[in-house]
């Protein structure tokens, strides 16, 4: 109430007769890969035409080394949708621009955009030497409440309509979790590195449903101390709390840090997963409907599924660590009520004359391969 009490009203003057559009660059790079950068205008909110962040007739000139390439080709155009911080939904139009070669780990890249009636921008980054992931150990453990908010993996399509097992599937009584412990190691650097770590499920061969196929898992951080600059409490929060605090920090499926507790250029990270044994249940039509118009199904088949499960590691250049930082990692946060009396959000940028990001990443990888569900056929774990 104290904030909302001392919340004043401020009068804002927009010089709308003079505005300078600034070209706007967005692309991530990875070693041996093709570059791929987006490309568009800046516009006033005012503006509402279709092709308000179209930019024509661009020139993108790729560097590597400090020697120029080549100027890279437009492929296309892309539609980007989102809301801005007052909700309103708004579509940009982007240039995709695509490189013939591939650059290296170690490479420096420079990428210069120019237009008609535009300052040329330009951005640089360095391509960092992917990390290595020496030893990933596992343990099993159970525990009587979640530990976490899940992932969505099962199917069902009747809307909620009748059961979700058949009478003869037994549930365990507690919740499964896996510990994992990672033993990285990255090149010596006098200057910082920042990474950022997944952990997806690997189960491919289901493409038809995208809640089972591929999905990243929510990470549990809180065993370890190096994943504390991964929490962000929102301003409301540091304000009832009188300054962060870590205690009961949000989990969400992508953990980044920085190597500021990493001893002779190694660490071993802490974490742990839930419902990573994905439940898949084969239903079927009764004919019948609900009093909503719904038709209700009937289950006949669920099976415990143990897919791979893949570690991603990766080392990302320093222009991304701020931006990922900035990221919107909980959608149930209280930003957007607070939004209105908070002042006006930074939009980070290591575009020099424009707007946007260019960085680069580096991916180690490995597999945790997990053993067939140990419950039986008529078991399955607790969701």
């Amino acid at each position: 109430m104290l904030l909302f009490c001392s919340a004043c009203e401020k009068e804002i003057r927009l010089d709308m007769g003079h505005y300078m559009p600034k070209i706007v660059m967005n692309g991530i790079i990875s070693p041996d890969s093709l570059i791929e950068i987006r490309v568009s205008k800046s516009f006033l909110y005012t503006d509402t035409l279709t092709e308000k962040s179209r930019l024509r007739d661009a020139t993108l000139t790729l560097f590597i080394n400090g020697i120029e390439q080549e100027n890279m080709a437009l492929i296309g155009y892309e539609t980007s949708s989102d809301f801005d911080r007052l909700g309103h939904p708004y579509k940009a139009l982007m240039g995709l621009y695509r490189s013939t070669v591939r650059p290296g780990t170690g490479d420096r890249i420079r990428i210069e955009a120019s237009a008609e009636g535009f300052n040329t921008a330009w951005a640089e980054t360095t391509i960092p030497v992917p990390p290595q992931i020496n030893r990933i150990d596992t343990a099993t453990f159970f525990t009587s409440q979640r530990i976490m908010e899940g992932n969505s993996d099962g199917y069902y399509p009747g809307y909620g309509q009748g059961s979700l097992y058949a009478d003869s599937m037994v549930v365990e009584e507690q919740y499964r979790n896996m510990r994992i412990r990672v033993a990285i190691t990255t090149q010596p650097s006098n200057a910082s590195q920042y990474f950022m770590l997944r952990v997806r499920s690997v189960n491919d061969w289901m493409e038809d449903l995208p809640s089972l196929n591929g999905y990243f898992f929510n990470l549990y951080t809180n065993d370890d101390p190096i994943f504390e600059e991964s929490y962000r409490n929102s301003l409301l929060e540091d304000l009832i709390t009188e300054g962060p605090s870590y205690e009961g920090g949000k989990h969400f499926d992508s953990a980044i840090f920085s190597d500021k507790l990493f001893r002779n250029n190694s660490y071993t990270l802490d974490f742990s997963i839930t419902d990573y044994y994905p439940i898949y249940t084969t239903y079927e039509e009764t004919g019948e409907v609900s009093e909503w118009g719904y038709p209700i199904y009937i289950p006949i088949k669920t099976e415990v599924l143990s897919p791979p499960i893949e570690v991603q590691f990766m080392l990302i250049s320093p222009e991304l660590y701020p931006y990922y930082r900035q990221g919107k990692y909980d959608p149930n946060s209280d930003e957007e009520s607070i939004e209105l009396i908070s002042e006006p959000e930074m939009t980070y940028s290591n575009v020099h004359n424009g707007i946007g990001v260019v960085g680069a990443v580096s991916t180690a990888t490995a597999q945790i391969h997990i053993p067939p569900f140990p419950g039986g056929e008529n078991r399955i774990p607790r969701r």
